[in-house]
């Protein structure tokens, strides 16, 4: 009697153990990127509620002054893990109206998160990019944007 494997036995295990990784990879690498825009969507709350805070202690308008750096990057706090997305960065469109943002760029998996603040209140997260993604992380389409929606 023969002891082993014949090679026919072999080549079916390998088969199907590279059948088992074909299927699983891609599922595993949209888990670690739905975890990722996880940790961004937090620093955005995190972000957008210093720039409320702030909004508050000014007397009701939203400014630049203690909390950015020139170039509008947010000086408190540890936002980011450098090889995923990038710091929040404020922007200002009104003395009522301020954005937060954050953008990935990695393995072909571009977007960009960013938080609505009106009147001292977080309105809004919006998604744009990989929309396959946006709806992953439970972003709601409105039809040009993905949305998660704070007003409620």
């Amino acid at each position: 009697m023969k002891k082993g494997f014949t090679l026919i036995e072999l080549l079916i295990v390998m088969v199907i153990v590279g059948i088992l990784t074909t299927v699983a990879l891609p599922k595993y690498r949209t888990t670690l990127e739905r975890g990722r825009s996880v940790e961004a969507i937090e620093n955005l709350k995190t972000a957008s509620e210093i720039m409320n805070a702030n909004y508050v202690i000014n007397n009701n308008a939203y400014t630049y002054n203690g909390i950015t750096d020139s170039s509008g990057n947010f000086l408190r706090g540890d936002f980011t893990h450098p090889r995923y997305f990038s710091a929040p960065v404020l922007q200002m469109a009104s003395f009522d109206t301020a954005n937060a943002t954050i953008s990935l760029a990695r393995d072909n998996n571009i977007y960009e998160l960013e938080a609505v603040n009106q009147d001292g209140e977080l309105k809004y997260i919006s998604c744009t990019g990989n929309t396959t993604l946006c709806e992953s992380i439970g972003m709601e389409s409105d039809g040009s944007t993905y949305k998660m929606d704070f007003q409620n």
